[in-house]
């Protein structure tokens, strides 16, 4: 037994703005669409003759991949909607970031492997006591989820995660980097006209995500390929935010989350 997070990450007090709001609806209305595919499928497959069987089945295996496509996509407008408010609807909890990061790096390595994509993810962890901070795992799960999926696109085959001493994430990989301007969004917040026709929906929502966190996003110096560096806020325990939880049982859900998120955007955004 040891001190963890509580496993209820959204307050009940909060619960109507993601249930019945914009994110509530889109999912509703998801929910209802792939159900409907679903249904459609197991009347074919039960009841429809050759060949309409298997042009039908194609044609909705095909539409079942756009709409977790579009779920996707929808999901990431309404966390961009919500902004940092969602820092207020999804309240943190104490995580220890290298051991949270090592889960990580392990899960999307293998979810890459089995979306047939060879990278390397690597985690070095400088700190001698751990980096303890309070985050909220779905965030932090999404946030590296957009990054390790941008990286993939770009080229990529080696991502690098570091924990520094003072308090720093540094993220890195060996791709061909990013153009200049899509850094300056990314650090500084400024966004052109241009880059938004390019497409920059990954970046926007790893601002969103670390600002949601209460984490700054610094230019890194002198280096190859894409890397940006998150400054970390300040970590003051709170005893009343701490529970007693049973610790392979926290970690196990804890991976099954991270696989569920990676899983999601990988088979989204790297089939395109």
């Amino acid at each position: 037994m040891n001190t963890e997070r509580s496993t209820d990450h959204i307050w009940p007090e909060n619960c109507n703005p993601l249930r019945g709001g914009l994110k509530g609806r889109l999912a509703e209305d998801f929910c209802v669409l792939q159900g409907t595919v679903d249904a459609l499928t197991r009347y074919l497959e039960q009841q429809a003759p050759e060949p309409v069987r298997s042009t039908g089945l194609d044609t909705l295996r095909e539409m079942s991949r756009r709409i977790q496509r579009l779920e996707r996509l929808a999901d990431n407008a309404a966390d961009l909607a919500l902004g940092t408010q969602l820092r207020q609807l999804r309240p943190a909890f104490p995580l220890e970031l290298a051991d949270h990061l090592r889960g990580v790096c392990t899960c999307a390595q293998e979810e890459l492997a089995a979306c047939g994509r060879a990278v390397r993810l690597t985690l070095r962890n400088e700190t001698e006591r751990g980096l303890w901070l309070e985050a909220d795992e779905a965030l932090l799960n999404s946030l590296l989820a957009n990054l390790i999926s941008n990286s993939v696109r770009a080229g990529a085959d080696t991502v690098e995660l570091t924990c520094t001493e003072n308090r720093r994430l540094v993220y890195r990989d060996n791709g061909p980097g990013a153009a200049p301007e899509a850094v300056a969004m990314l650090t500084e917040g400024t966004l052109t006209g241009d880059l938004l026709n390019r497409g920059v929906t990954g970046l926007l929502l790893v601002r969103e995500y670390a600002a949601a966190l209460g984490w700054k996003t610094e230019e890194a110096q002198g280096t190859d390929g894409f890397s940006v560096v998150f400054a970390l806020p300040q970590h003051c325990p709170d005893p009343s935010r701490l529970v007693l939880a049973d610790d392979a049982n926290s970690r196990q859900q804890m991976l099954a989350q991270c696989r569920h998120c990676l899983r999601r955007e990988f088979a989204a955004v790297l089939e395109e």
